[in-house]
């Protein structure tokens, strides 16, 4: 990517911002530019860029990439069909999340979008939005799980999260105003290999061979303004047993976290911690502890 000064790249993050989001049919082909926590910004503040190409009028392809080891990586592709005036079928295609969406729209009074996503039939996303091509939010939005249930009731102000409610899948109550993208994230004080060790040590007296084991393990937790974690849960687990020793290794960790930070204040901070087993020497490996991205892994 050619080098742009500061100045130049905050010009072309706004130009492009207004050619997406003052019409949905216009014809483009720009970037937007995406920082902390969905702020949008310039290139050099950026950790998501989204790439707008039309192909005509009724259709476009947009590219997300994330910013990683210096480099800018391809994470998202959504590619864009009007099939009215209305409705946009959007074929998307990530880690998260590959399939068909139908996101029908009306333009009110105030440039404001009312949009809903629907995925086979299921509505998974509807709320207020400035663009809805690419997707940036801006109101009150509104997530499903796929059973119906409400997922999250969110506020937005020019696609950055302020504040949200949130619930399990079977409908119980979740920790609220939680935040998934902070300029200073979590850090475990006694150090990742303390984490580690301890996980290892839970299978291990558990008597768990894990070398018969395949697949991953996605733990998720909250830490709290104060350090603490809370609202330990699987996401995505490959048995009971496997899954109830993960969980409890965490529930039993030892330690202090430091709180994530968000324009100089302490938030509660959504993390996703992968155990990924892996036949070799009769030993398991860990992926490294991340982040939930909100905007691209919403399905």
């Amino acid at each position: 990517m050619k080098p742009i000064n500061r100045l130049q790249s905050l010009f072309v993050s706004v130009l492009s911002f207004l050619l997406v989001s003052t019409s949905v049919f216009a014809q483009s082909n720009s970037e937007i530019f995406i920082g902390t926590n969905g702020e949008l910004c310039s290139l050099d503040k950026a950790i998501y860029i989204q790439k707008i190409k039309s192909k005509s009028p009724q259709a476009a392809t947009v590219q997300t990439l994330k910013l990683k080891d210096a480099d800018w990586e391809k994470i998202y592709t959504e590619q864009y069909k009007k099939t009215n005036d209305s409705t946009y079928q959007i074929k998307a295609n990530s880690e998260e999340f590959t399939g068909t969406i139908y996101r029908t729209f009306t333009q009110l009074p105030n440039k404001i979008f009312k949009f809903k996503d629907v995925v086979k039939g299921i509505v998974l996303r509807e709320g207020l939005a400035e663009s809805v091509m690419p997707l940036l939010l801006h109101g009150k939005v509104t997530e499903y799980y796929k059973n119906g249930n409400k997922k999250s009731i969110s506020e937005f102000n020019h696609n950055e999260l302020v504040s949200n409610q949130n619930w399990l899948e079977n409908g119980d109550k979740y920790i609220d105003n939680i935040f998934y993208s902070t300029e200073v994230e979590p850090t475990f004080t006694p150090g990742m290999r303390v984490l580690h060790q301890h996980i290892i040590k839970g299978f291990k007296e558990a008597g768990v061979d894990v070398s018969s084991i395949s697949g991953s393990v996605l733990v998720g937790f909250v830490v709290m303004e104060n350090g603490a974690i809370d609202g330990i849960r699987i996401i995505k687990g490959v048995g009971s047993s496997v899954n109830t020793i993960a969980f409890e290794q965490f529930k039993s960790l030892k330690g202090e976290w430091k709180p994530a930070k968000l324009n100089d204040k302490t938030v509660r901070y959504y993390q996703i911690f992968p155990i990924n087993f892996i036949y070799k020497q009769y030993s398991f490996e860990f992926a490294e502890l991340r982040g939930a991205i909100l905007h691209f892994g919403a399905y």
